[in-house]
């Protein structure tokens, strides 16, 4: 049996996220491998695109405290979706740069925008996403888990793969 680090490293890092608490910490873990079983890309999959991420968002801190803070990251089956408001161009280019640079990806969709985010911009924005969110749940022909749903400046980010 081959050691995959990656799927390793994803899992070792959700349980460091986890509460401290050891109850807590099984059942945050229980529905975290429970969600990913369902999902059409699998434990294994998940597992991948959750490595993806952390890379992705550990070269971000690395680079610059801009890109690391104002950019969403979001990994389905390899493709990297780059979300938020960057207001240098020169930025919103080199978090697609890095992106592209980490192990796993296998696209970058760079839609990080020239807009400074205000909370009222982020309330909408949210209020978007958690209605299209209700909507996915409540449509019993859509496995919802299967995909991130994001809005930023009014418009819809869906990812993710499709039954």
């Amino acid at each position: 049996m081959q050691f995959a680090a990656p799927r390793f490293f994803a899992c070792l890092a959700a349980l460091a996220l986890a509460a401290c608490d050891p109850i807590t910490t099984g059942i945050g873990v229980g529905a975290t491998i429970g969600t990913a079983a369902v999902q059409e890309r699998g434990i294994g999959g998940t597992a991948d695109d959750a490595g993806t991420k952390f890379r992705v968002s550990e070269a971000f801190f690395r680079a610059s405290e801009t890109i690391f803070l104002k950019t969403t990251v979001r990994v389905s089956d390899g493709r990297v979706l780059l979300l938020g408001g960057i207001a240098d161009r020169e930025l919103r280019d080199r978090a697609a740069v890095i992106a592209w640079a980490q192990a796993g990806v296998r696209d970058v969709i760079n839609e990080l925008q020239p807009v400074e985010e205000s909370m009222g911009a982020y309330t909408r924005d949210a209020w978007i996403a958690t209605q299209i969110n209700a909507g996915l749940l409540l449509d019993e022909k859509v496995l919802a888990v299967n995909y991130y749903v994001d809005a930023v400046n009014g418009v819809v980010y869906l990812i993710g793969v499709a039954q």
